[in-house]
Order: structure tokens, then sequence, then C-alpha cells
């Protein structure tokens, strides 16, 4: 019998460095010369880590809260209150930083109201809004709440299935008709529809993930990076699914191996900090490349800023995201108690 996964995936939580760095280079590239190489070709479809995020996404919620939700101690409440403490702070404080900068430019805040209600990947806006990754919060949110809606028991491995099928045909469907060629280009146009498939694709990979035997793990995630790596430095599609989930399963069975890199201290906490590292990364190229030079300062090489991003990722997270998350959710447990008093 193969033994139940830790408490903690150290390796995923690494996973989510890997995953924010690559969307950072992939929006850093437009912004500086590079010879064109394999690796640059590999960063051209950093894109493709947004989708990584929602795979794991739902990989990680199923993984918390299957449980709960199978003994009856699921709270919907709760677990809204969670997930709001987990994305909203930054993305409210980094909203008041754009609105900031749009005032400076002399240009409207368009989409203002569709960003601060979690609108802005329903087909509401024009295009990307003030912070332009922030979209992806709003089809996480959408994902959140249609788990904990739907998925009121246990569902069985034929249905989550079902589910992964009729959700990908149907996504792929809608982005034709907005005039793309596969779900995963959607962002503000309906990028609520490309996150259904892979939050369902990642309920599956918890599912599947306890019946590989242990033996198999390394080997898995060596064929997913070798894969990733090949099937990421060409125009990649729907095939880096494979590769995602290759990875994410041996990533989750490997957790508990203390001699991988990937368990480290150090990669764990720069995973821990890739909320932050998504969330500032393109405010801080746009004060790199679009406001220290009217100050004179000439911008250094490419690498100095993936420094400063990591720094303002951890200032972020220390200073805004973690006291917030802090705050929230104590307010919700000291709400909990309040309303248990008094029934």
């Amino acid at each position: 019998m193969e033994r139940a996964l830790p408490a903690d995936l150290r390796t995923l939580t690494s996973f989510r460095f890997f995953a924010a760095f690559w969307v950072f280079l992939f929006h850093l590239r437009s912004r500086i010369e590079y010879d064109q190489n394999w690796f640059w070709s590999v960063i051209e479809n950093g894109a493709r880590g947004v989708d990584f995020f929602f795979v794991l996404s739902g990989f990680v919620i199923f993984h918390v809260y299957e449980p709960k939700i199978s003994d009856g101690t699921f709270s919907f409440r709760r677990y809204v209150v969670k997930r709001f403490a987990r994305i909203y702070p930054l993305h409210a404080v980094m909203l008041l930083v754009f609105v900031a900068l749009s005032i400076l430019r002399g240009s409207g805040a368009d989409g203002i109201f569709a960003s601060v209600l979690l609108f802005h990947a329903w087909g509401v806006t024009d295009g990307l809004v003030l912070n332009g990754p922030s979209w992806t919060l709003s089809a996480e949110m959408f994902a959140y709440l249609l788990f904990g809606v739907l998925v009121n028991r246990s569902p069985g491995t034929s249905a989550i299935v079902a589910a992964l099928c009729v959700s990908a045909i149907a996504a792929h469907f809608i982005a034709l008709g907005v005039g793309k060629s596969a779900f995963i280009h959607l962002t503000w146009d309906y990028g609520i529809v490309r996150i259904v498939p892979s939050f369902i694709l990642g309920m599956l990979l918890r599912r599947l993930t306890p019946i590989v035997p242990a033996a198999f793990a390394a080997i898995m995630g060596f064929a997913g990076i070798v894969a990733l790596l090949i099937l990421a430095s060409a125009p990649a599609g729907y095939e880096v699914f494979l590769p995602f989930s290759l990875l994410i399963i041996s990533g989750a069975k490997l957790s508990d191996r203390r001699n991988l890199p990937t368990n480290s201290k150090l990669f764990v906490y720069l995973g821990e900090i890739s909320y932050s590292t998504y969330m500032i990364h393109i405010f801080v190229i746009a004060v790199w490349f679009d406001y220290l030079p009217k100050l004179g300062i000439a911008p250094l090489p490419w690498p100095a800023i993936c420094v400063m991003v990591l720094a303002c990722s951890v200032a972020s997270y220390h200073v805004i995201e973690l006291p917030a998350r802090r705050w929230i959710n104590g307010l919700g447990r000291n709400r909990s108690v309040n309303l248990g008093l008094t029934q």
C-alpha cells in the first residue's frame, strides 16, 4: 500500500516559483534585446506558466478540502474567507498602485470596477486592464466558488473524468468562437473558461496520485522536465498538459524527500513568495524601464531586474501579503466562535 501524501507538498510549493518566474521572464522579454536561442524560445512560451498554476490550484484545493467534504467538516464560508484572504489583499494594493500610475501617465483607469469585483476575466473589458496578470485572480475566484458550490460530496473518478472532457471540449469551442485557436489563449476574454478544465485536471491528478508507485515518481519527474523543455521550445498547445501532469504527480509523491533541491528551504520559500512575484513583476518592469530612465538612471543588465523582482517579492510577502492574510483569517475565526456562542 502506498503511503499517504504529506500534508505539506514542498516540491509543489517550489514549482510555483518556477512557474511565476517563467511568466515574469515572458513579460520581460518584450523589453530587452536577446539572442534567439533555445532558452529564450522556452521563455516565449511563458504564458503556459499560468496554465500550470491553474492545474496546480485544482490539485491543491482538492488535496486540502476533499477530506473535509468527505467527513462533513467542510465550511463553505470559512473556505471562501481563506480564498479571499489568499488572493485579494495584494490584488487591492497593486490595483491602487496601477491606478496611481494611470493618473501619472494621464490615462484613464479603465476596468477599475471590473478589477475590484474580480470580473475582469469575464469578457466585460476591452482588453487586459491595470495590473494585467491579475485577470487570473478573477479566473481563480470563479474556480474556487464553482468548486465550493458544486462539490458538496466527494466525486467519483469517473465523474471527474467526465467533467474534464465536457469542460475541455466546451472551453475549446468557446475559444474558437472568440477567435482564439485554443482555450489556453483566453485571458480577459473569458479566462474563467480557461481555468475550468485545468482546475478539474488538477483534481483528477490528485485522485490518481496515490495509485502511482513511489518508485516511478522520480522517473515521471525526469520525463516531465524533458518533455516540458522540448514542448515549450516551440509554440505550445494542449500538449503541455502532459508534462505538467507528470511534474505535479511526481512532485507530490516526492515532497517528503529531504535530499531534493525542490524540498530545500530556499526553493520552498521562493515558492511561498511566488504570488507576490506574480503580482508585482509588471510594476517592477514598468518602473525599471519607464521611470528610472527619466531620473537619469540607466537600466542595468536584465539579470539585475530579476534580483529586484525577488527583493520586492520578499518585501511584498512580509509587509502586505502575509500580515493581511493572517488578519482576515483571524477575523473569520473570531466570527465563527461568536456565531457558535450565539446559536
